[in-house]
């Protein structure tokens, strides 16, 4: 190759997509510092029918910041104290964590302690990192409300609190049982309100395409994202895309919070890293 020959990008972006992404970056001012991520994820499609469904996916993406996931911290803690009517004298806030490993939830326990200060003397034994170790602590009439930052399809939720309640109840203990969640998917109230007192979200999310498409539209995007999916590798570690298409239990989600991992409910297009037939990718949202 002559010294002076320019290497050409191997592929090229039209005028309409150049100014539909410099419009989409204005609306999600997050994608500034993602700009080669999401170019890797639209060169995954493989034409301008898969393209603009994920620039529409995206568009509609709920990113919370650390400042903004504050102020939901903040409208929970009102919840608790003046809805809930829930006293530091009979109330715990617990984290789903059981297996030892650190989670999104046993962070959110800790998050709480300074939005909570601010309506009573909460302290620190208000707040467990472990489901095991309430069932002690319970004491009759008590509260426990479970807290989390993120609720996909509410299974992990309700496996907990029933388990929770199994416990309490083998334990001779009776208590109220609450779940507040920053951000939820709209399906989990059906399998979370018939376990527990309360579940309050902050924002409720909608699937992202067949809570919003209809017709013919969304059964066309519905067979865009298959195709989609079917660029993405077999596995990556010990997951199976099978398992994750349109997101875990097909929750659909569009949801990314700054800092924090992000769910495996969203779109694996969005977080899956490998390409077939086993390429790594740079993926859009960086998930453990």
């Amino acid at each position: 190759m002559a010294d002076d020959e320019i290497l050409r990008a191997k592929e090229t972006m039209t005028r309409d997509m150049f100014g539909m992404l410099m419009q989409l970056t204005t609306q999600q001012p997050w994608l500034t510092r993602r700009s080669e991520e999401l170019y890797d994820t639209l060169a995954v499609c493989d034409d301008e029918g898969q393209k603009n469904l994920i620039v529409d996916l995206i568009s509609r993406f709920h990113f919370r910041s650390a400042q903004q996931y504050l102020e939901d911290r903040r409208s929970i803690a009102s919840k608790i104290s003046r809805d809930w009517k829930c006293l530091p004298t009979n109330t715990m806030l617990i984290a789903l964590q059981d297996n030892g490993c650190a989670d999104s939830s046993s962070a959110a326990v800790q998050q709480f302690k300074g939005p909570l200060a601010e309506y009573a003397d909460w302290k620190t034994h208000n707040f467990i990192s472990s489901l095991r170790e309430v069932v002690d602590r319970t004491k009759d009439g008590s509260n426990i409300i479970i807290v989390d930052d993120f609720c996909g399809s509410g299974e992990t939720i309700s496996k907990k609190v029933l388990w929770l309640r199994e416990k309490l109840q083998q334990a001779g203990k009776s208590a109220s049982l609450f779940v507040a969640v920053g951000s939820s998917m709209e399906q989990s109230k059906e399998v979370i309100c018939p376990l527990v007192k309360d579940f309050y979200s902050v924002h409720w999310l909608k699937k992202g395409i067949c809570d919003f498409y209809s017709g013919q539209d969304s059964v066309n995007a519905v067979k865009l994202m298959e195709s989609i999916e079917e660029e993405l590798a077999d596995r990556y570690g010990n997951k199976k895309i099978k398992d994750y298409a349109f997101g875990w239990r097909r929750s659909e989600a569009l949801c990314y919070l700054e800092g924090e991992n992000p769910p495996n409910n969203n779109f694996p297009i969005f977080w899956w890293r490998k390409v077939k037939p086993n390429l790594d990718r740079t993926a859009l949202l960086p998930r453990v």
